[in-house]
């Protein structure tokens, strides 16, 4: 009798499905989010890249329209730029420019503006921080 239920235990394979499911969703799902974390890192690094490109282009335009381009300026149209569409970079998005410490070309002034953002975090049960991202970029100002 006891072996009949062990070898009517041992055949029967009805929630077998659900057992693996339990099993596998756990590293199924977390799998999911890590790719999910670095397509939101790979998104705001080429954020970052953009904005610097934006805010080169303002400067040098604003320049050559002979209007007063200081650091300060430069900076808040950089958050400004990273704050909007299309680039939305609302919480810790951070603009920095400062006069380089040494002109490497002559008749130009030359700055170096740095982007900083750490994206959101999408694996809160994981304990996963996520990197600060930074982007620098020189951005030249022909003095005519």
């Amino acid at each position: 009798m006891i072996k009949r239920l062990f070898i009517s235990l041992r055949d029967d394979t009805s929630g077998t499905t659900i057992i693996e499911f339990a099993v596998l969703a756990p590293a199924i799902i977390g799998m999911m989010l890590g790719v999910l974390q670095v397509g939101l890192s790979m998104q705001a690094q080429n954020a970052l890249r953009g904005i610097a490109s934006d805010t080169a282009r303002y400067a040098v335009v604003e320049y050559m329209k002979k209007n007063e381009v200081t650091n300060t300026v430069i900076k808040n149209q950089a958050e400004t730029i990273g704050e909007g569409a299309p680039y939305l970079l609302q919480d810790s998005f951070t603009a920095t420019v400062v006069d380089a410490g040494t002109q490497r070309v002559d008749g130009a002034f030359e700055k170096t503006l740095t982007l900083t953002y750490t994206p959101p975090n999408v694996l809160p049960l994981f304990e996963f921080a996520s990197q600060e991202l930074r982007f620098e970029r020189p951005i030249f100002l022909i003095d005519e």
